[in-house]
């Protein structure tokens, strides 16, 4: 499995009509959930957020990113607020608790999405012979290989803020510096 490449999202040149998949976990800092902890790191994805609109960027979504950006808002209120009452988060979301934490997900899904535009996923055509061999032997959990699959054959960026984003064979906008080191 081929390296990716990652660049300082600080450092970084955002250009016009340039194509950009964020990650969940970015989306989760720009749109967090109120019992979120805010990590130093929001601010710096902020800020490219802010550059990327300014340079005219092409921001993408993908049904993967929304759907771990959801579920982990979601998860996040859960645990902060109603694990204790509410042990089984299935239950917690038929319940009338969860009425204003899935307003709360919808609104700012709602926001993140006159962002970007949609694309289907390529699941049918999507090199899942790797993916899954990159998967069995822990290279990759399933949902990045997916993503770095996805881009990988539309030639997007990936901005994410996951160290596990090493291999791929994608260009990464990132401001861990781990992920840095790892994919100079």
């Amino acid at each position: 499995m081929m390296k990716n490449k990652a660049y300082d999202l600080a450092k970084y040149v955002f250009h016009k009509d340039e194509p950009l998949l964020l990650d969940a976990n970015v989306w989760l800092y720009l749109y967090p959930a109120p019992s979120g902890k805010l990590l130093w790191h929001a601010n710096s994805y902020s800020n490219a957020l802010k550059s990327m609109l300014t340079a005219g960027s092409h921001l993408v979504m993908d049904a993967l990113i929304l759907s771990e950006y959801i579920n982990r808002y979601c998860r996040i209120e859960w645990k902060a607020l109603h694990k204790r009452s509410q042990p089984d988060f299935k239950l917690f979301r038929k319940s009338a608790a969860f009425k204003s934490v899935g307003q709360g997900a919808a609104t700012f899904t709602r926001s993140i999405l006159k962002l970007c535009t949609r694309y289907d996923h390529l699941f049918s055509t999507a090199n899942i012979t790797q993916v899954l061999t990159d998967f069995e032997t822990g290279a990759n959990d399933i949902n990045d290989g997916l993503l770095a699959e996805t881009c990988r054959h539309h030639g997007w960026k990936l901005v994410t803020n996951d160290s596990d984003f090493t291999t791929g064979g994608i260009e990464v906008l990132t401001s861990h510096p781990g992920l840095l080191r790892a994919c100079p």
